[in-house]
């Protein structure tokens, strides 16, 4: 399928493309560069509050765990994956005050790792690297510090987005990638439901000077340690000189980095963000034991509100992607690579379409939003489990945790399925 390349000029008034792809973070930036490696000769749009010659993520110290299967994604969308400096060899599962506790290991699995772990930033210099060399000249526009602030369908065919600046994009596929929250989803009538789970998450990235036992180090590790006020989690990163996490190289001391992901109770969250460095390292060494280490560094501190939020747009003329379509409860690390699932889907709708008339056609997305469907309820029912499951003190449940969790260190089909679904295959 292909069609004349357009020609767009920024300048004007109307603008006329294939694709319009609303949000330049990482899942828009993504989409763009899955769409034109696919040589599909299609014209893409991009449309970003912000300047894409700025880092949206420079100063954001969030890090993705990127499970196998999306890696071979991400190089199948061209993106070069030797941006990938830590691997996820091992993953350990503990649940805080019991003993049951399981381990998976890639070495089990028969890989070289059962994911990957990098900066949001890192990630985001990545694609923006691949969209530059995988640019066809004509074939894509950038947007720059433009919000689109609704949408008008003429037809099934041609779709209108309306700018703040009091331009128009005509298109024949509007693809929301803008976050969580938007005020287009609003005044489009995309509605939302939104389980608020009453707790905040804290990140930061934490270092520490003296290893664990021996069987957390070698291979790499990345720990879930469940605990009654809610997960921990810890990914083995290794950080460039320049990452804003390590401000000076006085740090030398420090054996191993982690990404901290602390999701707990509101008020504990706000407890935790107002004590000192060195008091913050002290209760994580208390909730979390001493596996990975002794805790020695600490960077600055962020924390934001933990909801699943699911957006509706199944009587929508646009479709919604990744965290635009549903963000999930950071507790077991899949928001991501589900997004990476809804656009490698929908770039095999793109090429399966017969005629450029179908492209965002209501049969087109429902097509779409059909194929993503079991997967995306799987994930959200599995977050969901696991966090009701494992984030309580109830003596029954306790008691169920450590059984299952000493069973399914015991049975290795149980551990085969559980790791090749941390791997991302279903």
């Amino acid at each position: 399928m292909t069609t004349a390349q357009n020609s767009v000029n920024s300048s004007d008034s109307i603008l006329h493309t294939d694709i319009i792809v609303v949000g330049g973070g990482v899942v828009g930036a993504l989409l763009c560069q899955a769409l034109l490696h696919a040589k599909l000769g299609l014209h893409v749009t991009l449309v970003t509050t912000s300047e894409t010659h700025t880092a949206v993520y420079a100063d954001d110290i969030r890090a993705l765990a990127l499970s196998h299967h999306t890696l071979s994604q991400l190089e199948a969308m061209g993106i070069d994956i030797d941006f990938i400096k830590s691997d996820i060899e091992q993953i350990h599962i503990s649940d805080r005050g019991h003993i049951g506790q399981t381990r998976l290991t890639a070495r089990e699995q028969g890989v070289d790792a059962l994911g990957y772990v990098t900066q949001i930033s890192v990630l985001e210099h990545a694609i923006s690297q691949a969209r530059d060399t995988s640019s066809v000249a004509g074939q894509l526009t950038l947007i720059e510090q433009a919000e689109c602030i609704d949408i008008n369908t003429e037809n099934d065919v041609t779709k209108v987005c309306l700018l703040d600046n009091g331009k128009q994009i005509h298109g024949r596929a509007i693809i929301l990638a803008d976050g969580q929250v938007s005020r287009l989803k609003n005044t489009i009538g995309i509605g939302s439901e939104v389980t608020d789970y009453g707790q905040q998450g804290v990140v930061a990235m934490v270092g520490v000077d003296r290893y664990g036992p021996a069987r957390y180090q070698q291979p790499l590790t990345a720990f879930e340690r469940f605990t009654e006020n809610g997960p921990l989690a810890l990914l083995p990163v290794s950080l460039p000189t320049e990452s804003e996490a390590v401000p000076n190289r006085s740090n030398e001391h420090i054996k191993q980095y982690y990404s901290l992901v602390w999701c707990t109770r509101e008020q504990h969250a706000t407890e935790l963000m107002a004590l000192t460095p060195d008091a913050f390292l002290q209760a994580l060494q208390d909730e979390f034991g001493d596996r990975a280490g002794r805790f020695a560094y600490l960077s600055p501190r962020q924390s934001f509100p933990l909801k699943l939020t699911r957006h509706d747009d199944a009587h929508s003329p646009v479709l919604c992607i990744g965290n635009a379509a549903q963000a999930l409860h950071p507790i077991a690390g899949q928001g991501f690579n589900l997004a990476v699932r809804d656009i490698a889907e929908l770039v095999t709708s793109v090429k399966s379409l017969s005629t450029l008339s179908d492209l965002g056609s209501v049969a087109h997305w429902q097509d779409v939003r059909l194929r993503r469907k079991g997967d995306r309820q799987t994930v959200i029912s599995a977050t969901n489990a696991l966090l009701y499951g494992f984030s309580n003190n109830h003596c029954l449940l306790s008691s169920a945790r450590t059984k299952g969790l000493t069973a399914l260190h015991l049975a290795k089909p149980l551990k085969t399925w559980l790791a090749r679904m941390a791997m991302g295959y279903r």
